[in-house]
């Protein structure tokens, strides 16, 4: 093979990151180190994910610790006074299980009555759980009680139905002579990672969701006529498994556990959906288990190593049962009396720092402090933001101007991007711009792009790859820091170099980048006073208005939900309960900062660009800097065309 054609088959292969640009014939840019130390803090974090549990396991917590700490994960809290549920509706009964039975109807429907019940205000947003209640006819009573938690939809989307799930294991258990109640829980029929996300921004999570309506229907368990004991058992099979477990952990009043092959969270690669903010720092499902004891917990496959204690009994796939004579001969565990207290939904958002709240400028400026103290907190970034190393890896002289590439360690196994574009002519300190790439680019794509505008401007050129785009792993919502707060790290460290430069003129450093970059862009400045002028292009709306706002005919015909526009690496876990994101860009104030978005974003709701606008609007009028703060809008989808670059040059030439 020609040494052309070995050459481009070579750069053809993009190792990483998977979509970055294939390196030139000077290798630029550089990534498969990042791969190697990637796969090295894979191994490193998987190891210390194992030495944690057995440090926990050899500690052995209170139980009392466990649930304080698993239910701040899951955006609860544990209410120790008594607890009056709201009373029940009665509905309908149902057909299928009681009276004649239809043609092809299971033999045992003749032995069950079922009836349906609603449960007023117990949803996690308001509004009513029904409940699917089960009662053996061919029994006398009174009859011990059963939650029965559904298990989630394929691909932990949506839920199964409680006829479904009283089919599965329902019936048996009512047939056997127990009182089964199964709920339609709203929050498992949005269950999803769309939902997760939004709950993780508010500062629990869609498991957290689950759980904390799950509660709520055992209040319903509870006040069943007929019922025998004071407590109830909680079951469940895959999530319900899992939420049972969870629920059994947190709830005083359950009696005991019966989980059939739960799903695995903590293990380093959770689904989307079942990421639980800081668990991973917090808790584990061993311990979780056996924080039960001594109540009993019947396990059926499950994906963990349960610690032997009394009252533990494991089964294999398919001994249902042998689960449930088990559960029979542990019937007296419903006597006990609660105790522990009950799980409720903890704090809910409210959004502390919120310019629209400040009355003045003194206020605001007392909020800011706080704000981004507390941010930086609740993000889990370091205090200090510095980097550990910088290697040069390249020089290149190019018709315009000098391109150095550079590795920045910013952590034991991470390191960023650097590429530094300095103008040809006199050695000085300029104007520097940092342009951060977006989701779908990299440092390569950035200067092929855009960069060199810069350059023409006599400015700085300065590309950075935060982690978002280089690591394919990476430790994020369970650690309680997400990745985008990862990056903001790793863009605080470099910009911690690139100040320190001799061709760099500190004072005068603005940030810009569409998408991904833009976000970055105005989260660096919001949290380093260095950065002297932002302006991000499609990186700004609220929050809220990802799920207020729907993607619509506009874009393909879809109803779809803006949150799903990101990646799970956007969602700061709790960020809704210090502010939105308005009150964030608020922390450049009164530095330099323009807006810019097109009006058709498929990422950025125009609604949340707009209140973002208004707020930000108000703040720098208060302080006296109205000509600071530009809006600019452009007709067009998520993009960065060249007349929105060129606006923000111009803001650049104008205050830089």
């Amino acid at each position: 093979m020609p040494r052309s054609a070995r050459l481009a088959a070579k750069h053809a292969q993009v190792l990483f990151p998977s979509r970055g640009t294939p390196p030139d014939r000077h290798g630029y840019p550089h990534y498969q180190a990042m791969a190697k130390a990637n796969e090295r803090w894979r191994k490193a974090y998987l190891a210390e994910l194992e030495r944690r549990r057995q440090e926990r396991a050899r500690k052995r917590r209170s139980a009392s610790a466990v649930r304080a700490g698993l239910a701040s994960c899951l955006g609860l809290a544990i209410k120790n006074s008594k607890h009056a549920p709201a009373p029940l509706r009665f509905m309908r009964g149902n057909p299928i299980f009681s009276g004649a039975p239809a043609p092809g109807t299971p033999a045992w429907a003749a032995d069950l009555k079922a009836l349906w019940y609603e449960l007023p205000d117990a949803a996690w947003d308001g509004g009513a759980i029904e409940l699917l209640v089960l009662r053996p006819t061919q029994v006398r009573g009174p009859y011990p009680g059963v939650l029965l938690i559904p298990d989630c939809g394929s691909r932990h989307f949506g839920a199964q139905s409680p006829e479904s799930a009283a089919r599965e294991w329902g019936c048996a258990l009512a047939v056997a002579g127990f009182l089964v109640v199964i709920p339609k829980l709203p929050g498992l029929q949005q269950f999803s990672s769309t939902q997760n996300k939004r709950r993780i921004l508010e500062g629990a999570c869609a498991l957290g969701e689950v759980v904390g309506e799950a509660s709520h229907a055992l209040d319903a368990v509870l006040v069943q006529p007929g019922l025998a004991g004071k407590r109830a058992w909680i079951a469940g099979r895959g999530l319900g498994g899992l939420a049972a477990l969870l629920l059994g952990a947190l709830d005083g009043r359950a009696a005991g556990v019966l989980s059939d092959a739960p799903l695995a969270v903590g293990t380093g690669v959770d689904p989307d959906a079942l990421q639980i903010p800081r668990f991973n720092t917090t808790t584990d499902l061993g311990e979780i288990a056996a924080a039960l004891a001594p109540r009993p917990l019947g396990l059926i496959a499950p994906p963990f190593k349960p610690r032997k204690a009394a009252g533990l009994a494991v089964f294999r796939t398919g001994q249902n049962a042998q689960a449930i004579e088990w559960l029979k001969r542990h019937v007296r565990a419903i006597n006990a009396k609660p105790s522990g207290g009950v799980a409720v939904r903890g704090e809910r958002p409210s959004r502390r720092y919120a310019i629209s709240d400040a009355p003045d400028l003194k206020t605001w400026k007392a909020w800011a402090k706080r704000l981004r103290r507390e941010y930086r907190a609740q993000a889990g970034m370091p205090v200090v933001a510095r980097p550990l190393g910088v290697k040069l890896i390249g020089r290149t002289q190019l018709a315009d101007c000098t391109r150095e590439e550079y590795h920045v360690k910013t952590g034991a196994f991470t390191a960023s991007n650097v590429t530094f574009l300095r103008p040809n002519g006199p050695f000085r300190r300029r104007t520097t711009i940092l342009h951060l790439p977006g989701s779908s680019s990299d440092v390569a794509k950035v200067e092929r792009e855009y960069a060199h505008e810069l350059v023409a401007e006599g400015w700085n050129a300065c590309i950075i790859d935060a982690r978002v785009a280089l690591y394919p792993f990476h430790p994020g919502i369970p650690e309680g820091m997400a990745m985008i707060n990862q990056s903001l790290h790793d863009l605080c460290c470099c910009l911690d170099y690139v100040a320190k430069r001799d061709d760099v003129d500190p004072k005068r450093i603005g940030t810009m980048g569409v998408s991904q970059g833009g976000t970055h862009s105005w989260m660096l400045a919001a949290m380093d006073d260095r950065i002297a002028a932002a302006a991000p292009v499609c990186g700004v709306c609220t929050y809220r208005s990802l799920w207020d706002e729907w993607r619509t005919e506009w874009y393909d015909h879809a109803l779809l939900s803006f949150l799903d526009s990101h990646s799970i690496y956007y969602f700061t876990p709790g960020v809704l309960q210090l502010g939105d994101q308005q009150d964030l860009c608020g922390l450049v104030a009164p530095r330099p900062f323009a807006l810019i978005g097109g009006n058709h974003d498929n990422c950025f709701p125009l609604g949340g660009m707009k209140e973002c606008d208004r707020d930000l609007g108000r703040l720098y009028r208060l302080y006296g800097k109205a000509e600071n703060f530009l809006y600019y809008e452009f007709e067009g989808p998520h993009s960065m065309p060249e007349h929105s670059r060129k606006a923000a040059y111009a803001f650049f030439r104008k205050h830089l």
